[in-house]
């Protein structure tokens, strides 16, 4: 079967983590491409089960470094990364991020 060939045209994402002083820090030095992908209902109920639930996902060029409960920043919107998925079967591989909108007095400042 033919892989499934991906883009990454719908915007840019800083990913950044957070420092002791409870700062943001870049963790790349470009923010990274991004494609749009749709919340599943199998995703959006299995959230729910969990008492949580997914805003926003997204997928990027395969970084294997990338890891759950970093921030991804879109726009002025702050994610908390919820879980980070690894995909293998398309071209280019790609890394799927399951992405929670911070509420306002969750959000962070920047180092």
């Amino acid at each position: 079967m033919k892989a499934k060939f991906e883009e990454f045209n719908d915007g840019t994402a800083r990913i950044c983590t957070v420092n002791n002083d409870g700062l943001l820090v870049d963790k790349y030095e470009k923010p990274l491409r991004f494609g749009e992908e749709n919340v599943s209902m199998k995703r959006h109920y299995a959230a729910q089960a969990a008492d949580t639930r997914v805003d926003r996902m997204i997928h990027v060029q395969q970084r294997k470094d990338l890891k759950a409960h970093e921030v991804a920043v879109i726009g002025e919107d702050q994610f908390d990364i919820e879980k980070v998925d690894q995909i293998n079967d398309t071209m280019p591989p790609i890394t799927k991020l399951s992405l929670i909108e911070y509420e306002k007095h969750r959000r962070k400042d920047f180092a």
